[in-house]
């Protein structure tokens, strides 16, 4: 899996034009290999994975520049974090 997301980062950079095929690449992997390689958080993987591809979308279409796409990307996988580290510590109190 690991070296499929691999190959969409090098094969589509991040850039306009290509940004939603990187991610859609990224999504595809995920979702090819499933919840047994991806872990327990499977799902909230695949949310990410969907905000991505709308980031994506948005830069190719030029609502987004690189930088403000990078921003978003940012921002989406934090708060992923956090609900993550929120369910752990919910389920390991």
């Amino acid at each position: 899996m690991h070296a499929s997301v691999s190959r969409c980062f090098s094969k589509y950079p991040l850039a306009k034009d290509t940004a939603y095929k990187r991610f859609s690449c990224i999504y595809q992997a995920h979702s090819q290999y499933g919840p047994v390689a991806m872990g327990e958080h499977y799902n909230l993987l695949l949310q990410v994975d969907l905000a991505s591809l709308s980031v994506g979308q948005e830069i190719d279409e030029g609502i987004l520049t690189v930088k403000d796409g990078e921003t978003a990307l940012h921002w989406v996988t934090s708060k992923a974090y956090y609900q993550a580290s929120q369910n752990i510590l919910s389920i390991n109190p």
